[in-house]
């Protein structure tokens, strides 16, 4: 009865290896998959303030522009400090006084993804997010 328990006991631990070894495989099959995942969920958080960021900035250009129409190097530097965060290389602001009672705005900013793979699934790894403000011109 003894020797029992003991072969049973055996036969247990090697059950146990086998398990774990099995879950290690299933551990490094499903990384990679997490990974991703996860980077996506960064990138998407990254568009969503670039897009915060660009949408904030030009209504406050835009808010100057109300005042100083005729100040571009102004509007323009007022929406630059305003994106402090992003890269300013490949941030495009346009100013654009359609008539002389309102004032447009508008941020263009090339955003890059980095999750991997991201250009198979949509296209091209770059972005163009953007936005734009019209108020009415005081004065």
């Amino acid at each position: 009865m003894n020797r029992d328990r003991q072969r049973g006991g055996a036969e247990g631990a090697l059950r146990r290896n086998r398990q774990s070894g099995q879950d290690l495989v299933e551990y490094t099959l499903a990384l990679p998959i997490v990974l991703l995942f996860l980077m996506g969920i960064l990138d998407l958080g990254r568009v969503v303030y670039v897009y915060s960021a660009l949408h904030n900035s030009v209504r406050d250009g835009a808010r100057y522009g109300v005042i100083r129409p005729t100040d571009t190097a102004g509007i323009e530097a007022v929406v630059r400090s305003k994106t402090g965060g992003l890269d300013q290389a490949e941030l495009t602001v346009q100013v654009v006084q359609p008539d002389t009672e309102t004032i447009q705005v508008q941020a263009i900013y090339q955003f890059e993804v980095v999750t991997p793979f991201a250009s198979a699934l949509i296209g091209s790894n770059q972005w163009q997010l953007g936005s734009q403000s019209t108020m009415r011109v005081e004065g």
